[in-house]
């Protein structure tokens, strides 16, 4: 009775665990003799029922899938012996590394994951983030250990549509989704039990904009590093304000560094889910250290103030431009923004901000009476959207270089 089980639900139907099951060992019959043990072996993965497929039989047969979407990536020289899939990490900031995952790390972090959300087989995941990340690959695997179904389609115009079909009980989504979804679509929203939000900071008025149209946000903080989630709250927990992610799961330690001046620091994660190192470079063990920067409450829960980078020194001055950003999206007329620091002669890191507004003057003027003087980006540009990547996270690589290339600016 259980291969009779919903699995995936797909635009082309809903498959069963037993139809999934026989079409992975279909396909592993021909690759065989295509992939060697270990070996890290790019695979095609677009939110369809062969791209899934494809993933799963590589691992069934020992080979590492390595998935990539709109950009072929060349197969490494280099083996994962171990690993049972390979991901690159974003790439936000143009960092990119190829990171092995083991079945002992996916493991771990999916069994932390339920044991923090309470999830079941009669839950449906809405699986919208990229396959080629973490982000989107754990929600299928979250949705199979737990005996549930998981509702697989590429974010977009349609995806309140799908929500309205499907009836999804959760989802995994990023700022970004949850900002368009509550703009075409809020009651599609509001009719998911939980939505977790990775990727950026919830900020305080999305969540009050969320609470308004009936939609529960649920912050959550991973990495690919870490196979995926490492701090989340409860589903019953409090929203306490943006950057505060809630606990580590069971098997995560988080460790922060101290600073010289004893404020936040760099944050370290630890536990079985943690990776051993990026393919093709030394190995590693214990902590890992991350890029980002953040302080435990004295309840043990996480606060995550952003990347490393995050925080520039302009002018002498330091600068949070995640709190830049937050400003900016609540002056009058701006529908979205991003705020990215880049190298300048005169003030060592010039705060520059995209915004998306039909009066791109009229924002600049608003934004001096809410920002401090060495908060107050120093050039400006307007776009009818802010470029993201694939996952939905903000492609700073691409700002970054809009404001280089243009030496005026």
């Amino acid at each position: 009775a259980e291969f009779d089980r919903p699995c995936l639900v797909l635009e082309e139907g809903i498959i069963s665990y037993g139809q999934l099951a026989s079409d992975v060992h279909s396909r592993t019959g021909t690759l065989r003799d295509e992939a060697g043990l270990g070996e890290v072996v790019p695979v095609v993965a677009t939110m369809d029922l062969p791209s899934i497929v494809d993933i799963l039989a590589h691992m069934a047969v020992g080979a590492v899938p390595l998935p990539y979407d709109h950009t072929r990536v060349e197969r490494p020289d280099e083996s994962a012996p171990g690993a049972v899939v390979c991901l690159t990490t974003s790439g936000s900031a143009g960092n990119r590394r190829l990171v092995p995952l083991t079945m002992a790390n996916l493991t771990a972090s999916v069994v932390a994951s339920r044991d923090r959300l309470g999830t079941g087989p009669d839950d449906r995941w809405l699986a919208s983030l990229p396959l080629t990340h973490i982000g989107g690959l754990s929600v299928l695997l979250r949705s199979f250990e737990a005996g549930g179904a998981a509702v697989v389609g590429r974010f977009g115009s349609s995806t309140g549509s799908l929500i309205r079909l499907s009836s999804p009980t959760i989802a995994s989504l990023v700022p970004t989704m949850v900002h368009r979804l509550l703009a075409s679509d809020p009651e599609a929203l509001a009719s998911v039990g939980t939505v977790l939000v990775g990727g950026a900071a919830l900020s305080d008025d999305m969540v009050a904009r969320s609470a308004r149209a009936g939609v529960s946000l649920l912050p959550t903080y991973g990495m690919t590093e870490t196979a995926s989630q490492v701090a989340t709250p409860s589903p019953t927990d409090e929203f306490r304000g943006s950057g505060w992610v809630g606990y580590p799961l069971s098997g995560f330690t988080v460790s922060i560094e101290p600073s010289q001046d004893n404020g936040p620091g760099r944050i370290s994660v630890d536990g079985p889910a943690v990776f051993s190192g990026y393919l093709g470079e030394v190995a590693r063990s214990g902590p890992f250290a991350t890029c980002d920067v953040g302080f435990m409450e004295p309840d043990g829960s996480l606060v995550v103030m952003g990347r490393s980078d995050d925080i520039v020194i302009s002018g002498g001055e330091n600068v949070a431009l995640p709190a830049v950003r937050r400003a900016l999206l609540g002056l009058d007329g701006v529908r979205d923004a991003a705020v990215v620091g880049v190298d300048d002669p005169e003030w060592g890191t010039a705060v520059c901000a995209l915004v998306v507004t039909s009066d791109p003057e009229a924002v600049r003027e608003t934004a001096k009476a809410v920002l401090d003087r060495q908060q107050l980006p120093r050039y400006w540009a307007a776009a009818d959207r802010v470029p993201l990547l694939e996952n939905g996270k903000v492609d700073v690589k691409a700002i970054r270089g809009l404001f280089e290339q243009n030496t005026s600016r």
